[in-house]
């Protein structure tokens, strides 16, 4: 029966070393005490976190044999949710899957989190990066590129919308005017479908924008995208340019999605699951999903990596916010 375990064992490591998968292996036994496991999403239902949150608690679902579901708590720009998991009993049986930006600028941008965001928190494996797409008006906006918008804006007053004050877009932004010549002036909504609602009709000039919520529009004309917030393409819109492609230097405005377990979560729990994630990253389904996201699975899932990622993007968006003066509403 060993002997049987270790050549499977072999295959799937074999088959995800060639970017293929099979069903993950039990490599050891299941350390998470026995009830339902909950994912808790801080952030509203049907966003870019909450789907790949309920891809993920399926998938795992499906391999361990658990009862995983979704809880949304959202809230105060994610710190709600994470608030209460920070709190609850670090047993394995609950989890967060959020967005960086609750570790990364909240804690510059709030005088409260309830939490904190490095002590309280274990991060166990960085998901996925969520690229933005720089968009403009097709038909308010002439500029076919990141120089003729600079130019554009210093003759014309260029207003650049978000789903509202430190969001990732207007983060975004003034990251970008931080680094280039490009005036602008912030307008925030209350929330990226409104703003998103204004850019198509042409209330406002550009947006910073999730790139899997812009495709459809890029496609059709209405919308240009000049450049992607990172320095890797948009699979679904291969002919944007990366920001350094589009002449935009020192700037990288990706967000990752990361899981995390309340700290004192023992190692073998927190190693438990983030051995799962890239081997569920690797199903060719997923992968079609993250596709139709225009999101990138990460390359690494480990907390090491992870904790490494948010002290790096939290020293960098500190810089951003503090020369701004952001403020959360």
């Amino acid at each position: 029966m060993r002997s049987s375990v270790r050549v499977a064992l072999g295959i799937c490591a074999a088959l995800y070393a060639l970017g293929s998968s099979c069903a993950i292996a039990q490599t050891t036994a299941d350390p998470i005490p026995r009830g339902t496991i909950t994912i808790v999403v801080p952030l509203a239902p049907a966003g870019p976190a909450d789907v790949v949150a309920r891809l993920l608690a399926a998938k795992l679902a499906e391999q361990t044999g658990r009862t995983i579901i979704v809880d949304n708590k959202a809230g105060a720009g994610g710190n709600l949710g994470a608030a209460f998991v920070a709190k609850a009993p670090p047993d394995g049986l609950t989890w967060l899957y959020s967005t960086d930006s609750v570790f990364t600028t909240n804690p510059w941008m709030y005088v409260s989190q309830g939490f904190d965001p490095v002590k309280d928190f274990a991060p166990v494996a960085r998901v996925e990066d969520v690229l933005l797409l720089l968009a403009v008006n097709a038909q308010k906006v002439p500029a076919k590129n990141f120089a003729e918008l600079v130019e554009l804006s210093k003759t014309r007053a260029l207003t650049f919308g978000s789903a509202g004050i430190g969001s990732p877009g207007h983060l975004a932004l003034e990251y970008l005017k931080s680094v280039s010549p490009l005036q602008a002036s912030h307008v925030p909504y209350r929330g990226a479908a409104l703003a998103m609602q204004d850019l198509i009709g042409g209330q406002i000039d550009a947006a910073f924008i999730v790139a899997g919520v812009l495709v459809p529009y890029v496609k059709s004309g209405a919308l240009r995208a000049l450049a992607v917030s990172g320095n890797a393409h948009v699979a679904a819109l291969p002919d944007v340019p990366t920001a350094a492609e589009a002449g935009i230097k020192d700037f990288d405005a990706r967000f990752s999605n990361v899981l995390l377990a309340p700290a004192g979560t023992p190692a073998p729990i927190r190693r438990y699951m983030a051995e799962r994630i890239g081997p569920i990253l690797a199903l060719p389904d997923v992968r079609e999903r993250f596709a139709v996201l225009a999101e990138e699975p990460a390359e690494r899932h480990d907390g090491e990596e992870a904790a490494a990622w948010l002290a790096r993007e939290r020293e960098r968006w500190g810089r951003v916010i503090k020369a701004a003066g952001i403020k959360a509403e």
